[in-house]
């Protein structure tokens, strides 16, 4: 993950903070509202609380992923705390993330007023059906503006947004796969001093 430290900006206090999680309604449609209010509701408004995405996974059909699979999902920097699970909606495969994690070498480097903070950090990985147009309207809706910056990391189109006060850095990520592929990637962490 890149870190954008400069990007201090009128998003901080939105995306630095937990979203407050409101009754949401899931869209009824298999489409991009409905994906990222799965993303609102079981990431964004739980971090930093890593027990809070765990609760939220708690409800629904949610299969936990275990032992040799969950290895796939471990972030870079050694995990304190991991968790994985599958779940189903409207026949399509989705699977939800949420690690803590302490900030690696080059983060501290580049960061260094959160090198003693920590991580926490959530994602959705959804059938990436929808134009990359349409999720990132609707993200655009639920973060208030553009992202902060665009770039292609190997097969996937990176749309960023990051926001910072003095105790918390987010970063929030929306992946799109750059030709037509199966999985995209919503994510979302949070750099906290205790």
């Amino acid at each position: 993950m890149r870190v954008y430290a400069r990007h201090a900006c009128s998003l901080a206090a939105t995306l630095a903070l937990a979203w407050p999680l409101h009754a949401q309604r899931l869209p009824d449609a298999q489409a991009p509202a409905r994906v990222v209010t799965m993303f609102n509701v079981f990431c964004l408004s739980q971090l930093p609380d890593l027990n809070g995405v765990t609760r939220a996974a708690g409800f629904g059909e949610f299969a936990p992923i275990t032992g040799a699979e969950l290895e796939q999902y471990r972030p870079q920097e050694p995990a304190e705390e991991l968790h994985a699970w599958r779940f189903h909606d409207s026949s399509a495969e989705y699977v939800l993330t949420a690690a803590r994690t302490k900030p690696n070498a080059t983060f501290k480097k580049e960061v260094p007023a959160f090198a003693n903070s920590t991580n926490v950090a959530c994602s959705l990985m959804f059938p990436a059906t929808a134009p990359e147009d349409a999720m990132l309207k609707e993200l655009l809706a639920l973060l208030g503006r553009a992202p902060d910056e665009t770039w292609d990391e190997g097969q996937m189109r990176v749309h960023a947004w990051s926001g910072q006060t003095d105790r918390l850095m987010s970063h929030v990520q929306y992946m799109a796969p750059v030709k037509a592929g199966p999985t995209g990637v919503l994510s979302a962490s949070t750099y906290v001093k205790y």
